[in-house]
């Protein structure tokens, strides 16, 4: 609607963009969930394709690096194995392991 684009152009329109000292647009932000983004996916990809570990029932989430890993696994040595491929994707800093073994 009309008011609805109003209220954009005006929200828009006092946006500000902070500046650091070296005149760099501060943008980490998006940087920090690009790079988290291309972790998860990463690891996911390393799940799916490993044959030890049943990739479809782990949920990855990564947040400033740290990957936290959720959902359910048939044995300790899946864990352990789906635990060591996210530790060992390139960028993550550390792995937060919230899987459960299916009883």
């Amino acid at each position: 609607t009309k008011r609805g684009a109003e209220k954009t152009v005006g929200a828009v329109k006092d946006t500000k963009v902070e500046v650091k000292d070296d005149t760099t647009p501060k943008l980490e932000r998006a940087g920090d969930a690009t790079a988290d983004a291309a972790i998860t996916s990463a690891v996911k990809t390393k799940l799916l394709a490993d044959t030890k570990v049943g990739g479809l029932n782990i949920n990855v989430d990564t947040k400033d690096n740290v990957v936290t890993l959720t959902g359910t696994v048939k044995s300790a040595a899946e864990k352990a194995e789906a635990v060591r491929l996210a530790r060992t994707t390139t960028g993550v800093r550390s792995v937060v392991d919230k899987l459960t073994i299916q009883q």
